[in-house]
């Protein structure tokens, strides 16, 4: 096996043709396009009434505690008792992985979030505008 040689990088000749050239013209020919669509605003730019996950109008009580059973000993929060739909507690769950930067997903009508995450939560709720936060455990 013998050595390859080096090919030189600097002060080439410059390419004999462009391969986009015959591009400009064509796009002279396409239609114009629909209008590009307004970005959808993060769940952080919503107010909490509009993005409809608002708590003002929650009539019991929510419970926020931490658990480890069946969990493969590792910790989770726990909130119950949240009055939405399911779409919302989706979108509650987006909203606090964003917030808090751990995982958070829906089980049933409970919203989990991986390590502990009581106080933050609380506090998080309260802002939120839930009236009774009872944090257990």
């Amino acid at each position: 096996m013998g050595r390859k040689t080096k090919v030189s990088t600097d002060g080439g000749a410059p390419l004999s043709s462009n391969p986009f050239a015959s591009l400009g013209g064509a796009l002279s020919d396409l239609p114009d396009g629909e209008p590009a669509a307004e970005p959808e605003p993060t769940p952080e730019q919503v107010p909490a009434a509009a993005s409809g996950a608002g708590l003002a109008g929650q009539r019991s009580k929510i419970v926020v505690r931490r658990e480890k059973k069946g969990r493969g000993g590792k910790t989770a929060t726990v909130i119950e008792g949240l009055e939405l739909s399911d779409a919302q507690l989706s979108a509650m769950a987006k909203q606090l992985r964003r917030r808090f930067g751990c995982g958070a997903h829906v089980e049933g009508t409970t919203v989990v979030l991986s390590g502990a995450q009581t106080d933050r939560v609380r506090d998080w709720l309260v802002e939120q505008g839930a009236r009774k936060v009872v944090v257990g455990n």
